[in-house]
């Protein structure tokens, strides 16, 4: 059945429609309020996370004036090779080449001149430190100076004490002194030896202290039987053992006994200390110097002085001298060594040891020798 057309129906479809378009504008408008409440938490969020920082902005800006000038640095290395002048870069390389010449050569300067530096430090040290020993050492030294010195002091004001009170001597008379005249004893005449040590004169019996040991060693030799094998000789080890336990002595001196080489007995004569006779005792005639044992008896005309001089007594040598001048008795004078000893050989031809071989042929005598020079 056809529908029928009315003005209700007319009016039904236009509210259709108006429904229709109000529901579309309806949703329009929510989502036209979605949208912008949407757009403005955006905003908001954008505008809060990206506040502008003015200081990280000048940092960005410096950075890119940096990679700005690196960048036109790149540009000018880049050159492009056609239009590269040789001459130029040759110039430009001698150039650098100097510069880096000249930086070179002022490197080593500066490293000589470190290293100079250096040395003048270690040697200003070495100086300093070495002033500083001498100054340490000048210093004990002037301390051990004033102490010498005051006692030095102490000991003249002393010896100005005792001069004040000692009485005044008269000096001696002057020292004559003769040119000298070598020459050899007068034949047959016996010598005299006297030691100057000490500044004392110490007279030497040598001749009774030799004949002394060789009597020892004859006793000795008999009471061991050290001669009864002719072939092996005397026994040099029993001998010596036995021989150097022996000694003698005088007024003057001690004799030390010992054997040479291990073959020849032999005798030292040792001073006595503080033993010897001075100069004023020498003059005294009561004195034992110039008793019957030593000068009493000397016959002038038979005898002559031979002094062994050591040098702390010359001048006791030369005040002796003069008195044997005086009494006119010749003398003569051998200097000797600070450390000399007189030693001497025992008589009686006493070997220790196997027997010498005889010579095949016996030699021929020998001239006599020519006297020695020993008066002066």
């Amino acid at each position: 059945m056809a529908r029928r057309q009315t003005s209700d129906d007319d009016e039904g479809g236009l509210d259709s429609l108006l429904d229709t378009l109000t529901n579309v504008v309806g949703i329009l408008v929510l989502v036209l309020i979605v949208m912008q409440m949407s757009i403005a938490d955006v905003v908001a969020r954008i505008t809060t996370e990206n506040k502008i920082d003015e200081a990280k902005i000048t940092e960005l800006t410096q950075q890119l004036a940096l990679k700005t000038e690196q960048k036109e640095q790149l540009e000018s290395d880049l050159v492009d090779p056609l239009r590269i002048d040789p001459e130029r870069q040759q110039q430009e390389l001698k150039l650098k080449q100097e510069l880096l010449e000249r930086r070179r050569r002022l490197l080593q300067e500066k490293q000589q001149q470190k290293n100079e530096y250096a040395l003048k430090l270690e040697q200003d040290r070495e100086t300093a430190e070495k002033n500083r020993q001498e100054i340490a050492d000048t210093e004990e030294t002037r301390k051990q100076l004033e102490a010498t010195l005051a006692a030095a002091l102490d000991k003249k004001a002393e010896l100005q004490a005792k001069l004040a009170t000692t009485p005044r001597t008269q000096a001696p008379a002057d020292v004559k002194i003769s040119i000298p005249n070598p020459r050899p004893a007068p034949p047959g005449a016996e010598p005299l030896l006297i030691l100057c040590v000490e500044d004392r004169l110490y007279p030497m019996a040598t001749e009774f202290f030799r004949k002394n040991a060789e009597a020892k060693a004859k006793l000795l030799i008999n009471r061991f039987g050290l001669d009864r094998n002719p072939i092996q000789g005397i026994n040099p080890e029993i001998f010596t053992q036995h021989w150097e336990k022996l000694g003698d002595q005088d007024d003057f001196f001690d004799v030390e006994y010992y054997v040479q080489d291990e073959r020849y007995p032999r005798i030292r004569l040792i001073p006595r200390e503080g033993r010897g006779a001075t100069i004023r005792q020498l003059n005294t005639r009561s004195s034992r110097i110039r008793s019957a044992n030593y000068l009493g008896a000397i016959d002038p005309t038979q005898s002559y002085a031979r002094f062994y001089v050591l040098p702390d007594s010359y001048e006791a040598y030369v005040l002796a001298r003069r008195f044997f001048t005086e009494a006119e008795m010749l003398a003569g004078w051998e200097p000797q060594p600070a450390d000399w000893q007189y030693t001497t050989s025992v008589p009686g031809g006493i070997e220790l040891g196997p027997p010498r071989p005889k010579p095949a042929t016996p030699p021929a005598p020998r001239p006599p020798a020519k006297p020695q020079n020993v008066i002066d």
